[in-house]
């Protein structure tokens, strides 16, 4: 009996521990993980944009519009760690568009460049992530209802692409009866429902357009239905290819915006019927030479080791694991200072992370010409900085702004730099339009151009990983839902 009875409160004594745990676990706040951290994102994933619900006001412009971009080998992609494509070249010629009329004592706008995938571009767009859409995106009656469209920067044709070796097909309807091959997601699967007799063939899972683009090089046996300037995009790498029928009428590209926003939609506008004509073929030629020769989707974590940014991703993550760090955090860092060359330097900074050996001393390395302890001493350097300016009145993406900043000017100037800011009404724990301001008025632009840049790969790179890490199947069904 009196065992039952020692059994009875074993037991509620258990319960009772355990409903106090678990309320204190309901009760107590979660714990953040810390800004750059292994498993942290970039702070701009998960936040508002800088316009966030307003309109662009072109008399009192943001310091930021964010660009969801399609990831993909044509349209953003990355070689040796820096970005190009059709889309990036486009939007570098709209940034600079967009600062025209910038006086020479204010920052310039700076686009923030978020991959996805091109199923995402919408959705995305449409839950205040980015404040304009690009992707190639084709204008039709379904997404006309979900965003606004751009006038037209491209009027692009959907042609059959076969290898010079088959027969010619001079009208679609010479298609029927014929397979084609098409990558999952593909707009040519929504324009070929209006040709049933066509036979459709799914590409490999992971396949690109453009990778069956290339695969008929080699394959008489394949063919598709291509956009025709992705195919003259590629037409140099693959010269194989042969554009025949094409679908009627026209396909109208543009970017896309949210509905609530005419001033916005009005200034894009300005730029493509101005300046920007004519700026789909320059994009065109410029991103020709960048083309990879596998034509898949740049990937940060699974890069070649051909490039540099692929060589040097595995000591970059060893690196960051052991000191809770975003690999791509010290990857961005190393792409502004050197572009991943190793400068050595007996005095001065040294190596990828251009570090100067005396902050190495400082945490604990003795050779900071050694590429791994280069990039630890930078590692540790970002975890004190980090530390330094980690506070509740500091939100994460003014705390990552203040260590880019830091690593660049060091934390004694930039401690000044708030301080002054305080003195002049501003608020010291805020970089954009406060701490930046008196940077600029003490040092010119170079330090906020340095943490422009460098934030911009940093989303950059983060936003390609976790975009080339949607399944498949995830991304072809965004695509019908999108296009219904």
């Amino acid at each position: 009996m009196n065992q039952a009875k020692s059994l009875i409160y074993l037991l509620l004594f258990i319960f009772v521990i355990g409903s106090g745990n678990a309320l204190a676990a309901n009760h107590s706040p979660k714990r953040a993980r810390a800004v750059a951290s292994q498993k942290g994102e970039h702070p701009a994933l998960n936040s508002q944009t800088e316009l966030g619900d307003q309109d662009y006001d072109p008399a009192n412009p943001p310091g930021q519009l964010r660009v969801l971009v399609a990831l993909g080998p044509s349209t953003f992609f990355f070689q040796n760690g820096r970005p190009h494509g059709v889309e990036y070249a486009m939007l570098l010629e709209l940034e600079k568009f967009l600062n025209r009329n910038r006086s020479k004592n204010a920052s310039p706008l700076k686009l923030m460049f978020v991959p996805v995938d091109s199923g995402e571009l919408i959705p995305s767009l449409r839950a205040g992530k980015g404040d304009i859409a690009a992707g190639l995106m084709p204008v039709n009656e379904g997404s006309k209802q979900l965003v606004a469209f751009t006038q037209p920067y491209l009027r692009d044709q959907w042609c059959v692409v076969q290898n010079p070796n088959t027969q010619v097909m001079s009208d679609i309807k010479d298609a029927d009866g014929k397979t084609l091959t098409l990558a999952s997601g593909s707009y040519a699967r929504r324009l070929l429902l209006d040709y049933p007799k066509v036979i459709t063939r799914d590409a490999a899972a992971g396949t690109t357009a453009e990778a069956v683009l290339g695969s008929i090089q080699t394959d008489d046996s394949i063919a598709t239905l291509s956009s025709r300037y992705v195919s003259d995009l590629w037409g140099k790498k693959y010269p194989r290819l042969r554009g025949d029928a094409c679908i009627q009428p026209s396909i109208d590209v543009a970017w896309a915006i949210d509905q609530s926003k005419p001033q916005l939609l009005a200034e894009l506008n300005r730029f493509i019927s101005g300046s920007g004509a004519g700026m789909a073929q320059r994009a065109l030629k410029v991103t020709q030479r960048y083309l990879s020769s596998d034509a898949k989707i740049s990937n940060p974590n699974q890069l070649s080791a051909v490039d540099k940014l692929g060589f040097f991703a595995p000591m970059f993550q060893l690196v960051a694991s052991a000191n809770n760090m975003d690999w791509m955090l010290l990857a961005a860092i190393g792409q502004r200072e050197s572009t991943l060359h190793p400068v050595i330097r007996k005095n001065g900074p040294t190596g990828i992370m251009q570090i100067n050996p005396s902050t190495a001393r400082k945490m604990g390395v003795t050779n900071p010409h050694d590429n791994e302890q280069n990039v630890t001493a930078a590692a540790r350097y970002l975890v004190y900085l980090r530390d330094m300016f980690k506070s509740p009145d500091i939100e994460p993406d003014d705390q990552l702004a203040f260590m880019i900043a830091a690593y660049n000017a060091g934390e004694g100037r930039v401690q000044q730099l708030r301080k002054k800011a305080q003195a002049q009404g501003l608020d010291p724990n805020r970089w954009s339009g406060n701490v930046e301001k008196v940077a600029r008025q003490t040092m010119g632009g170079k330090l906020l151009d340095y943490v422009s840049t460098v934030n911009r790969y940093y989303l950059a790179y983060q936003g390609a990983s976790h975009a080339a890490s949607v399944p498949q199947d995830e991304v072809a069904s965004a695509v019908a839902d999108k296009d219904r």
